[in-house]
């Protein structure tokens, strides 16, 4: 009776082994659906990333284009009447604007004329002491932009007295300042009054001039002699005689502090 009974343990795992498969089925699809999942999230991952650093690399030439378009217009642009700027680096800029008569003389003569002249000054002053930037003839105006070592050099070339320096370096130059000074502020010019220039000028800048031109300063002006002077930006006066007299000019004190 006992060896014809049926054994129960064989039967279930019969069962077992017959489901098996099954369970194992569903299971792999599972892992295969969460890895599937799995990378597709490492995908998306991958592809914001991938736009995150397109959209810099796309911002950083977006600038550097601009600030290229920026350097090269701001490179074209010429005054439309005779500037002075001074640099941070001690250089003079200076952009002339002057009468130009083709029944005198041509554009290529104008051009020669003054390369002699830069050349003639160079050799006696020191090499690269002045360079010709540019040149240019348009109607009945000629447009020449030179650069200068500095402003002893633009005075030696020149013969207009020109400095720019510290205070401290202008009263050590003899400059004297018993002047009338007018207060600059928000693009605002004050009353002349009599200042105290050691304890209000001590650490400032000077530029003094002696002509009638634009001066261009390389920060914020925050006093200016009371000399046929006007205020025209936080960092550019012009200086023009009242009666209108190109051969009289009067010695303009500006001071600016850097930037």
């Amino acid at each position: 009776m006992t060896n014809n009974r049926p054994r129960q343990g064989s039967g279930m795992r019969s069962r077992n082994s017959a489901n098996s498969p099954t369970r194992q089925g569903v299971a792999a699809r599972e892992l295969q659906e969460a890895r599937r999942k799995r990378r597709q999230r490492e995908v998306m991952r991958n592809r914001i990333i991938l736009g995150v650093i397109c959209l810099c690399i796309f911002a950083l030439l977006i600038t550097l284009i601009v600030k290229l378009l920026g350097g090269l217009i701001g490179s074209g642009n010429t005054a439309d009447t005779s500037t002075i700027t001074f640099q941070k680096n001690g250089q003079v800029v200076f952009e002339e604007v002057i009468d130009f008569d083709s029944d005198t003389y041509s554009k290529s003569e104008l051009k020669s004329y003054t390369n002699d002249l830069i050349s003639s000054f160079n050799e006696t002053y020191g090499e690269e002491a002045i360079k010709l930037n540019k040149l240019s003839v348009k109607g009945d105006e000629a447009y020449i932009k030179t650069t200068y070592k500095d402003a002893d050099c633009y005075t030696a070339f020149t013969s207009y007295e020109t400095f720019d320096a510290s205070y401290e370096d202008a009263v050590s130059a003899g400059y004297d300042f018993g002047e009338l000074f007018s207060t600059v502020a928000d693009n605002v010019v004050g009353e002349a009054q009599v200042v105290d220039t050691e304890s209000l000028f001590a650490g400032m800048q000077v530029a003094i001039i002696k002509e009638n031109v634009t001066v261009v300063v390389p920060g914020t002006i925050t006093y200016i002699s009371n000399a046929n002077v006007d205020l025209v930006e936080a960092d550019t006066v012009t200086i023009s005689q009242a009666d209108g007299n190109e051969d009289a000019s009067d010695l303009v004190y500006v001071i600016y502090t850097l930037e």
